[in-house]
């Protein structure tokens, strides 16, 4: 008998949080992943084997959460959402403010910016690479910015529409709550309160891949450390108030390369 195909959404996890995931993140070393949510629980997966491995109670809601090692992480409740590369910080706060710190000298930021967009941040990533960062806002756009103040750096910025839907002649906008880079092609994925997860190449401004919808917004995504899976939190973020909705879950999928390498430039024959 043939074995039956994994769901077309991922495998999901078992003892996911109780109420709203707000992050998630593999570590840098193993499979391990581990989950913030409101239930102001921290939890640490194997999500290769469907494992939870531990779990640490906060007194309040958990915003966000990293690894430290491969069995230790932090955590935090704050109304920022941040990303690191190198020795850069990048923050976004309020007000659609972007600070980027230097670590090795934190005393002040090393460039105060605002958002390109025009509306509520939701995520900030940087690019592997370190030149940049990837941000994402409420009104379904992605912006693509560059660290390098020069000319040259800043003629390569852009910003994109995303999560959007025209339904009775009118468009339908969705807020992009999530943004993750793979680690080997430095293409990146997108979530939004759509349910879907689109998949990105910055550099040739395409959309390569969209996975079948999840149960409910899709909150936070993350790459495994070899790219090879994709964790994904399907995750109500009130972006229409309280009503009823699908329960919160975690879904862990195998990428194939076809989804996320970069499609080589076609380029016309020269006429004969």
């Amino acid at each position: 008998m043939a074995s039956a195909l994994p769901p077309a959404t991922g495998r999901e996890l078992s003892n996911p949080p109780s109420d709203g995931i707000s992050n998630l993140r593999f570590s840098n070393h193993s499979d391990h992943l581990l989950v913030s949510s409101w239930d102001k629980s921290v939890r640490l997966y194997d999500a290769s084997a469907n494992v939870l491995r531990g779990e640490f109670m906060h007194s309040g809601p958990v915003l966000d959460c990293c690894f430290h090692d491969d069995s230790s992480g932090f955590s935090a409740a704050a109304d920022n959402t941040l990303s690191l590369v190198g020795h850069r910080l990048v923050v976004a706060t309020a007000g659609r403010h972007v600070n980027i710190y230097d670590l090795r000298n934190m005393s002040q930021p090393e460039q105060r910016r605002e958002s390109s967009l025009k509306y509520q941040t939701r995520c900030i990533r940087c690019y592997p690479n370190g030149t940049g960062y990837a941000l994402s806002s409420v009104e379904g756009r992605v912006a693509m910015e560059f660290f390098d103040l020069s000319e040259a750096s800043q003629t390569k910025k852009y910003a994109f529409k995303c999560h959007r839907k025209s339904e009775a002649g009118r468009d339908i906008v969705y807020p992009v709550n999530a943004i993750a880079f793979h680690p080997i092609y430095g293409t990146f994925a997108t979530g939004g309160c759509d349910g879907y997860v689109n998949v990105w190449d910055g550099n040739n401004k395409k959309r390569l891949y969209q996975y079948s919808k999840y149960p409910t917004s899709v909150a936070a995504l993350s790459f495994s450390r070899d790219g090879r899976l994709l964790a994904v939190a399907s995750s109500y973020t009130f972006e229409e108030g309280p009503k009823p909705h699908e329960q919160d879950a975690i879904f862990v999928r195998s990428v194939n390369e076809i989804e996320v390498k970069p499609k080589p430039k076609v380029y016309p024959n020269p006429p004969a």
